[in-house]
């Protein structure tokens, strides 16, 4: 057997597959239960362990938020896991299985899962864009994943499209995260974000104006990502996605407004279709792949 495992701020989740990348078992726990690295490897490993029934586990991999050096199987600085600054955490699972375990940017590993089973299927290029409380992205090229030199690839939140533009929790201006990340509408308004999109949803029309302003934002990101990467689908998933009905309109016009990214080479904009799953399916993917 195979396993995967998406480890997030709230939430570590385990999936056993076959060699071939069929899941057979899946356990889930809250992070902050197991509260330390420690402690989610040795739940991590005797999950697998149990949902293996016996059977030989051959490796494993992790989806894990950044930044990460894939390299080394490290943690460096999670803002989303205080404290696990610089873990080891590919080689605590390894020790702890007796076999290999590779490290990935939990993105990256999203967008692997929707490439291969979900809204990305039979795409050459794919950009998966995860919008929540931050803004980030796996990107699938010719069919590949691409992390980039250092495993910093992807990092669309971070793209800067105003320099006067509001602080952003990575010390720049004006980055995407910063106009329309859930962390920084809160911040702006005092207002959960879930609450403003609902709001907006019910005809709350200052609501509605701010969810309007967040999706502008994100289109203009989408046609930077339309001129990077050259994408034939972008897929789009995150909890603010739980909001299609309203921001897919916006993101569609904005994009159809660009000059330069004509309508022959305007990438397909897709609702993501593995929800809370996307990680651990493409955990599942990159061990396959990589042991």
């Amino acid at each position: 057997m195979i396993a995967g495992i998406d480890l997030g701020g709230t939430q570590v989740r385990v999936a056993v597959a076959s060699p071939e990348g069929e899941i057979v078992a899946v356990a889930r726990a809250r992070t902050h239960a197991l509260k330390t690295p420690e402690r989610v490897a040795a739940w991590a490993a005797d999950q697998i362990v149990r949902l293996a029934d016996g059977r030989q586990v051959l490796g494993a991999a992790i989806g894990a938020p950044g930044p990460i050096d894939p390299a080394r199987g490290v943690l460096v600085n999670p803002p989303n896991l205080p404290g696990w600054r610089n873990v080891p955490l590919a080689g605590m699972l390894a020790e702890r299985l007796g076999g290999p375990v590779r490290l990935q940017n939990d993105a990256n590993l999203a967008g692997l899962g929707e490439y291969h089973h979900g809204a990305g299927r039979g795409s050459q290029s794919m950009v998966y864009i995860t919008w929540s409380t931050g803004v980030g992205a796996g990107l699938i090229l010719e069919g590949q994943l691409y992390s980039g030199s250092h495993g910093s690839a992807g990092e669309i939140g971070h793209m800067i499209i105003d320099p006067e533009g509001p602080l952003c929790q990575c010390g720049q201006r004006g980055c995407v995260e910063a106009f329309c990340g859930g962390a920084s509408l809160g911040r702006q308004t005092g207002l959960a974000a879930v609450q403003i999109f609902d709001e907006a949803a019910n005809g709350d029309s200052e609501a509605a104006a701010i969810v309007r302003q967040a999706a502008t934002h994100m289109g203009l990101a989408l046609i930077n990502v339309a001129n990077l990467f050259d994408p034939d689908v972008i897929v789009m998933g995150g909890g603010v996605t739980r909001s299609w009905h309203q921001v897919s309109p916006v993101l569609a016009q904005v994009l159809r407004s660009s000059p330069f990214v004509r309508a022959w080479r305007r990438p397909r904009l897709r609702r993501a279709r593995l929800g809370d799953r996307a990680g651990q399916v493409g955990a599942v993917e990159w061990a396959r792949v990589n042991l």
